[in-house]
Order: C-alpha cells, then structure tokens, then sequence
C-alpha cells in the first residue's frame, strides 16, 4: 500500500534507482547518476517520521535482485552491550562481517562479490588468545559464517558448529608445548595458514597478502603485516582504529574490484547498503570510515557501493560540508556534488524527511467504509502534526473501527494489535516501560523546574530510573531529539500554543494521555488532581510573574470558576497586553479525565449557564465565555466552529469598553484572534506599546 511508504516516493522511486541503475519495480536498468562518486545518502528525521519504511520499501524492491545489504545499528549496539567483553571484536568489525554475509552471497543476473581482501583480514583480528574460550567461541562462530555465506564450504549460514572443525585444525597447530598459554601471534599466524590454504589460489594469495604488506611498513610479507594486523586490533584504542580503517579499506577496493571497467561500461547495477539508525556510535563510526576513505585523493577506483542510511535529527552537526536536499528535489536529479573536495562530510547527501501533508491524511483515510465526522481529517493532522507512524497507526484505526468515529476519542481506538491507538504509539516511540510511566507525569510540568517538582512523587511510586531520575528523562529527551519544541510540524498549535518540559506536542499529547489513564488508577498524590496541585503550588510561591502557569494548572482539575475569578480581578489591574498574552496560556491547560469531569466548555462559550451566575458583573461573565471558548478550542479535536470563533471576538470587543486603557490592544486582538484560532495559530501577543506588563523573568 503506497501510504506505508510515508509518500516518500522521491527516494524510493527516484533518487535509489538513479543511483543503483535499476528501476524498483521491474528489471529494467536506468541512467545512473554520479558515474565517478557517490554519495552516502542519509535519511533524516525524528522518531517515526518513516526512516525505516524507507529501508523496508528499497529492501523489498532489491532484494535478490543486486547485491544487498543491510545493518540496524541499534541492534549492533545492543548485541555488543549484551555479550561478552572481548578482544577480537569490535562494532565496525561486526557490521563488517554482517555485511559480507549478505552482500556475497549470488545474485542472478549479477557477478559473485569475492571480498578477498577483506576476508583474511576478519579472519586475522577474529583470531584468539590461546584459553581464551569467549574469544575462540566468537571466532568460530563468525569463521563459520563466513565461510558459509561466501561460498568457501557446505552449510547453513548461521549454523554455529559448522566452525568447530575448522578451529580444531587451527587448535591442532598449535599443539607445541613450548607455546606459552596465552599467546595471540600463533594462533593468527595458523589461522591465516590454515585460511591461505584451504579457501585461496597462490596467485590470489600473493596478491592479497602484498596489499597488506603494503600498508604496513614494519612487515616483512603479507602474513606478517596480518599477524601484526591481529595484534593491533586486540591492543585497542589508536592501533584498532588503524585497523578498522585498513579494514574498510579492504571491503570497498574489493567492491572496486567487483564492479570494473567492463561492468561500468555495461551499467550493471550497483551494490546496495541500508543502515538503519545511523545516528548511533556505531552507524557514526563505520560512515565515518567509509567517507574518510572516499575523501583520500587518489584512493584507486571509486567504489560502486550505494549506500542509504537513516539518523535521527538533521546531522549539521556530524557532517558540516553536506549537501542537503529537500524531498521534492530528488524526483528528478539529486543536486549532489562533492563542495569541498578534502572533506570527508562533503560526501554525504542528507534528505530530511518531513511531515506528511493533510492531503496524505485523507488518502490514508479513503478505505474507510462509511462517513467520517467533516472534522476528522483536521483534527488527526493537528494531533499528529504529520507525524507519519502516528498518522498511519491512526488512520487505520479509523478505518477499521467500522462504526461512527469521534474526534476526540482517536487516541482510544483499538490499533492493530488490539489496544488503544494511543498506547500502541506511546510504546513505540518510548520502548522502555519504565521510561513512559516516568514520563507521563513528567510530561504535565513546563520546565524542567516544575518537573523537578514532581519526581519527589513519581520516582519513589515508579521505583526510580536507572541514574538519577528527572536528568536521565531529560537526557533521554535530548538525545532522542524530543526537545524540538516545534513539533514535528514545525507549526504551534492552537490557541495556547504553548511548550512544555516535553517540547514536543505530538509525544506530549500521548504522554498526556497516558497521565490521565494512569491517574485513574493511582493511588493518593499521584493523582490527577494531585499532581497539577503540586504544580500550582511550585509557581504560586515562584510569586509574580508566574500567575498564568499557577492558573493553568488550576484550570487543568476542572476548576474553573477561582480561574475566572482571578481573571476577571486581574482584567481590571493588569495592562491589557499583559492579559491577554496571560489568557490564551491559562486556556491551553489539559482537560481532566472524562471519568472524573464532564465537558460544558463550548455550551458555556455559547452562554447557556449564564444564569448560574446571577450575582457575577457583566466583565465576569464575559470573562467566563471567554476563557471557555478558548480553553475547548485549544483541543486538537475541537473543530473550531465559526460561531465559536466570532464570539472570541465578540467578547473581546466588548471587553474593550471596559478596560481603563486597553481598548486598542483589545480591540486589535478582537479582530485577529478569530482568524487565528479557526486556522489553528497561536493567538498574536501583543509588545510594550500596547502596555504589556512585565511577564516571568521580566521583572
């Protein structure tokens, strides 16, 4: 289905194929771009913006078809964060390995890649200290599948004992007794005999074995600089970044080889590389390398690897000299060029993806069988901000629901997998349990200072966090680029459009979400109420300057009438300015929980509990339908009707006569404040020459 794809066509369809010299969908070769050099491509963007559909959309159209690979850096790093500590690995070495298991095997239609430089260059630093039964246990198993994958023995790849015998010969060359017990050389040098032997040709074997001697000056012949090789990469440190870099080097002048002059000439298709999640030391170390080793002048013959990786955030900081280019650009031609020619970043290509359109939306939403609310569409794209996973995982609850949607009740829809909507989106974008309990709460307070508040609460319910509780969540924000308070949008929203400790609006909807499910069940001072009290508390004694956040949270319980109270006194203290930059922030608070509130909001907008109010002035009622109008239309499934919209203007207008000295902010904000909350933008604040009064921090 072409919206699993995240419309990101411009890659998959366009840009990939121009730069493997197939078309994805059938077996016809296409003009290649950048015959000479090529860039790394690197997909950019937040969590569940679609990087991995990208790779699962290019895999599923290449694979079998050219050589192909493909390395998660995630999963790299956790393997190694789980097994055990030792010498004869490294990340490089492992997406190495992973990649030649997959890149080797045949292909029809497409020569064999040989990798005979590379291997016995994996098979030196796999080597192991003698009695070393982790070290020799990893060996044999990567021996294993080395062989297997590369056509060099009879097997299954991945069958663990398929190595046994060929370690045991290596163990058998060493049974002099006067080889002390924990020796490496030895067993380097009879792995690289025992390889030499058994799976290369003399002539093959000079050759490979003269390219190393070459890059090592301290060596004799070829075998020698291998051992030495070994023995480099178990010291670590300086040595094995050496070595990771001779290693990379030996992988990409093997493909070099592979895809010669008669293959150029003919535009065979070239090989493909996915990485998915980049951005991790891993993914960094090994791009690092290969884009070091395409920047050295004279390198030899440019590789004809394509490779396509994923990163979170935009990687300025990483690759400073890269081109970027926006998704519609690539339809045609990439744009790419290498700007600074000794540049190592300068040879990455960076596409960030960007939000799906409304238009995206309603297409996701064309399966649905019977009528959806006018509103629906709107309503999910100011939820989700274009967020594609989120787009996609709501749209389909829609359409599989199979009875009348609400807008407010998407987050509560049963997902594929059977459970809410939202809590499936929650998981996937926070795996850690742990993680999203602390979260949520946390996702209640403005800053960090007022999250600060609440883990006096929430870390001794949850049995804390590994660390030190709220700075492991902040760091976890950061690092996961949550901390864009932009959204993934890029647009505010409604007519608080306010920030918070979790900036961005998407994960804070569901975080907030998730507060009201868990506040229900929770026991005394983690509930709902509870926790905003905390909050109101944290910025009442924070003291002036701070009233608007002390009455947001108040508002949050349901309580609205001491809000309207204070408002309706401060209308006729504060400088109109100051007021209303206050009012739109106070409206934006979180409804409580349905089963612990009803919603009047809009039929109090509209005036129909006014009689309640008998005893109030004119302002207060005003006041009233105001802050309420307000405080409903900044829901994200609130349509934002023209009645509703008038009458913020009808009230402030009205309003206008009364203040001692506003009457031009507030007739200025009577005529643009409706415009603004039925597109769905941030109220205009208003500066000093309208007698805007001293906000927090100002004083």
């Amino acid at each position: 289905m072409r919206t699993s794809l995240y419309a990101r066509d411009p890659i998959v369809r366009g840009l990939v194929p121009r730069l493997v010299g197939m078309a994805p969908d059938r077996r016809e070769l296409v003009p290649q771009e950048h015959r000479d050099d090529l860039p790394v491509t690197l997909v950019s963007g937040r969590h569940g913006m679609g990087r991995t559909a990208v790779l699962d959309a290019l895999d599923e159209s290449y694979r079998g078809r050219i050589p192909l690979g493909r390395v998660d850096g995630t999963q790299i790093e956790q393997a190694r964060r789980s097994g055990p500590a030792v010498a004869n690995t490294s990340a490089v070495v492992e997406i190495l390995e992973r990649l030649v298991r997959e890149l080797a095997p045949t292909v029809p239609g497409a020569a064999r890649l040989r990798f005979s430089r590379l291997l016995p260059g994996l098979f030196a630093v796999s080597s192991w200290h003698r009695g070393d039964e982790e070290e020799q246990a990893l060996a044999r198993d990567r021996i294993a599948r080395l062989l297997v994958a590369c056509g060099l023995r009879k097997g299954t790849e991945g069958a663990e004992g398929d190595g046994t015998d060929w370690t045991y010969d290596v163990s058998e060359r060493l049974a002099d007794p006067d080889r002390r017990q924990h020796d490496l050389a030895p067993v380097a040098e009879a792995v690289l005999q025992q390889y030499f032997g058994r799976h290369t040709r003399s002539r093959a074997e000079k050759s490979v074995q003269e390219w190393y001697r070459s890059r090592s000056s301290g060596s004799e012949d070829g075998e020698a600089a291998l051992i030495r090789l070994s023995l480099r990469f178990h010291q670590g440190g300086d040595f094995q970044d050496a070595v990771e870099r001779t290693l990379t080097a030996a992988f990409l002048e093997d493909l070099a080889d592979a895809y010669g002059r008669w293959q150029r000439v003919n535009r065979a298709p070239r090989p493909l590389v996915l990485l998915d999640n980049a951005h991790t030391a891993a993914g960094r170390r090994f791009l690092g390398l290969l884009l070091d080793h395409r920047a050295v002048p004279g390198s030899g013959a440019q590789d004809p690897l394509v490779v396509v990786a994923t990163g979170l955030g935009d990687g300025a900081a990483l690759y400073p000299d890269a081109t970027t280019r926006e998704l519609p650009e690539l339809t045609h031609e990439s744009g790419w060029e290498r700007t600074v020619a000794s540049s190592p970043s300068a040879g990455m290509l960076t596409v960030p993806l960007t939000p799906l359109g409304r238009g995206d939306l309603l297409l996701m939403l064309d399966e649905a069988q019977g009528p959806l609310p006018r509103h629906l569409p709107s309503a999910l794209y100011s939820l989700t901000r274009g967020h594609p996973q989120g787009s996609r995982v709501l749209c389909e609850a829609v359409v599989r629901a199979g009875h009348p949607v609400t807008p407010e009740t998407l987050l509560d829809l049963p997902a594929v997998e059977g459970r809410p909507a939202g809590e499936v989106l929650l998981e996937r974008l926070v795996p850690q349990p742990q993680l999203r309990s602390h979260l949520a709460p946390l996702a209640l307070a403005r800053d960090r200072a007022a999250a600060q508040v609440l883990t006096a609460v929430v870390v001794p319910a949850d049995g804390g966090l590994p660390g030190a509780g709220l700075p492991t969540a902040a760091r976890y924000l950061e690092e996961e680029h949550w901390t864009d308070g932009a959204g993934a949008g890029g647009d505010a929203d409604g007519p608080g459009a306010e920030s918070g400790f979790v900036a961005d609006p998407f994960l804070r909807a569901l975080l907030v979400h998730e507060a009201r499910r868990a506040c229900a069940a929770a026991g005394p001072g983690r509930r709902w109420a509870d926790l905003h009290g905390l909050l109101r508390q944290h910025h009442e004694e924070l003291g002036a300057g701070h009233e608007p956040d002390a009455l947001r949270h108040e508002l949050a319980v349901g309580d609205a009438e001491p809000v309207v109270n204070t408002l309706t006194e401060y209308f006729g203290s504060w400088p109109a300015g100051r007021w209303l930059d206050a009012l739109p922030h106070v409206a934006s608070a979180p409804h409580p929980p349905w089963e612990e509130w009803t919603d009047h909001r809009a039929e109090i907008a509209r005036g129909a509990h006014d009689h309640l109010y008998d005893e109030a002035d004119d302002i207060h009622r005003s006041v009233n339908r105001l802050l309420h109008a307000l405080w409903y239309l900044s829901e994200t499934y609130a349509e934002p009707l023209d009645d509703l919209c008038e009458d913020i203007g009808s009230e402030l207008a009205f309003l206008s006569m009364r203040h001692p000295s506003g009457r031009v902010v507030l007739n200025e904000a009577a005529r643009s404040w409706p415009a603004a909350v039925r597109e769905r933008r941030p109220c205009p604040t208003f500066g000093p020459e309208y007698g805007r009064g001293p906000l927090r921090g100002e004083e």
